[in-house]
């Protein structure tokens, strides 16, 4: 029995890795990132300094994001840690980070990104981070994500949190970026994600939403990813199935 046992470890019979996301699900790749890059500092919710490079061994997911967005940010905040609190539940969650960072630093401040982070009552393993505008526009020049300042709606929204009019609005694209323990990029998902209920959302944020936003939550596009495609991807870089 013991060399029947041993033959099964060496034939790979014990356990069998978890596959790669197939080709419908996002896009793979394997790319090293910069140290400067890495090294580039951030600030969290409660104003401390936070860097890619911390989370060095950690499979990091990494959204861009804004808490004045009236479309697609809420849905992605939304699923992202929706998907934090099933790795949570897991094991293995001291090994997965999920940061959310904005793209418009002028005014997601350390007390904005406080005030949206308890609305959104995300585990302690998702983070929401800003930073100083050369910093986040070099972060996000080099992940390819677009963003481009143009003028606010008319009649202007309001802040959800301090009531101000909103003068500016930031169209950008939408990405989840995922990086492995190594800290090399590894796989990408794009576009708005599939929210099955809008109580995922916070009501606050909901009410905030426009038009465009409450349809991209009760008509999703076809090529939208999803929940289970997130947990699919970390499972793959930690090669582990999470539930």
């Amino acid at each position: 029995m013991a060399v029947l046992a041993l033959l099964l470890v060496a034939s790979g019979c014990g356990s069998s890795p978890v596959p790669a996301p197939g080709p419908n699900v996002g896009t793979a790749l394997d790319g090293a990132i910069p140290k400067a890059i890495l090294d580039l500092p951030l600030r969290d919710s409660a104003g401390r300094v936070r860097h890619l490079s911390d989370f060095a061994g950690k499979v990091l997911v990494i959204s861009d994001s804004m808490t004045l967005c009236q479309e697609t940010c809420p849905l992605d905040t939304a699923s992202v840690v929706h998907t934090a609190r099933r790795v949570a539940a897991a094991s293995d969650s001291s090994r997965v980070e999920f940061l959310t960072i904005t793209v418009d630093p002028q005014r997601d401040t350390v007390p904005q990104l406080r005030a949206y982070r308890r609305l959104y009552a995300g585990p302690s393993n998702w983070l929401t981070l800003t930073g100083r505008p050369q910093v986040v526009d070099e972060l996000w020049k080099y992940f390819g994500v677009y963003r481009k300042k143009v003028p606010a709606d008319q009649p202007p929204p309001h802040n959800w949190r301090t009531g101000k009019v909103l003068t500016y609005d930031v169209q950008h694209s939408d990405e989840v970026f995922f990086l492995d323990g190594r800290q090399r990029e590894r796989f990408i998902l794009e576009g708005a994600p599939v929210v099955p209920d809008k109580a995922q959302i916070p009501k606050r944020v909901y009410r905030f939403l426009s038009k465009d936003g409450r349809k991209n939550v009760a008509h999703p596009a076809d090529t939208a990813w999803t929940e289970a495609q997130a947990v699919d991807v970390v499972s793959w870089l930690l090669d582990r199935r999470i539930a």
